[in-house]
């Protein structure tokens, strides 16, 4: 059952006007984070209330990636502005930074404070770096990865103390941060989208017209997931791990059994090219963007 379309509100001044990059369920649940070429950031209440942490302007740069902390309800935000972050103070939110100017493709939350961040450029090869910032302290950790050609998605595993990111040049990383060096999975061609189940035990990998699963602790392919007829641009597992929901150019978002690699179902929902898709904290709503500026979040069941 469909439950929230972005395009049917009647005031355009909460509408995204171009491709949606990015969707972030709150940890409770109760509100959805979007993020849009155009620069826009809104917050969707489940009250209705919307809130504009970046409205729209002639100068506004893309926004790429937003992430909740899980614990203060703070949101991560990255871009080609950079990245910053935003904390909720009486009616309004507050920014904090941002932190860092140079341009985010991508970024995962790790842990309380912790935030995983790609740098360099989304679509072609730019020098840029995988970083890790503590937000407490304002502070980059180290060590830090250098991409010769940027870095185009970031997964992160707060459970395991593991992150996953695609590289400008056909690799994924993974990498135990206990540990010294990631290990490479080598790719066919770019990957726009990486994702890690919650038990850090599974990862997804957006590959041409298709996703690709591993086992991240045997360090092999497990599956490749074949029906879609267009890129595959999003990839986001279920919070059980059971289920992986993927979207893409061919205008469909597609749910898949992670243990057999079965399809199990197959959305249309009218908002375009699929970019970005998203489970909540309690796996009962998915939510996906595309670029006609839409959104559309759903009932699981």
């Amino acid at each position: 059952m469909l439950l929230f379309e972005d395009h049917k509100a009647d005031s355009a001044a909460i509408n995204h006007s171009s491709v949606v990059y990015a969707v972030a369920f709150a940890p409770d649940g109760a509100a959805l984070a979007t993020g849009a070429k155009d620069g826009t950031i809104f917050v969707r209440e489940s009250s209705g209330c919307v809130s504009a942490l970046r409205g729209r302007g002639p100068k506004l740069f893309p926004t790429h990636a937003l992430a909740y902390l899980p614990d203060d309800g703070g949101l991560i935000a990255g871009g080609a502005f950079g990245w910053g972050l935003w904390k909720p103070g009486g009616e309004e939110w507050q920014p904090f930074g941002p932190q860092s100017t140079r341009p985010v493709t991508s970024l995962a939350v790790l842990g309380s404070n912790i935030v995983a961040l790609g740098t360099g450029d989304r679509l072609k090869p730019t020098a840029g770096t995988f970083e890790l910032w503590d937000t407490s302290s304002d502070r980059k950790l180290q060590p830090s990865f250098s991409e010769p050609n940027g870095v185009r998605a970031v997964a992160a595993c707060p459970a395991r103390k593991i992150v996953a990111w695609a590289t400008g040049h056909k690799k994924v990383r993974v990498w135990d941060v206990t540990t010294p060096k990631p290990f490479e999975f080598p790719q066919p061609s770019h990957c726009p989208a990486v994702a890690l189940s919650c038990d850090g035990r599974t990862m997804a990998v957006a590959v041409d017209w298709t996703a690709k699963l591993y086992d991240v602790d045997k360090k092999c392919e497990r599956a490749v997931l074949k029906g879609h007829k267009g890129a595959v641009a999003a990839v986001a597992f279920s919070p059980d791990g059971r289920t992986l929901m993927t979207g893409s150019w061919d205008e469909t978002v597609r749910l898949w059994d992670v243990a057999t690699g079965t399809e199990l179902a197959n959305f249309k929902w009218g908002i375009g090219r699929v970019y970005c898709a998203a489970y909540a904290p309690d796996g009962l709503r998915l939510a996906a963007g595309g670029d006609l500026g839409r959104v559309v979040v759903w009932d699981a069941e």
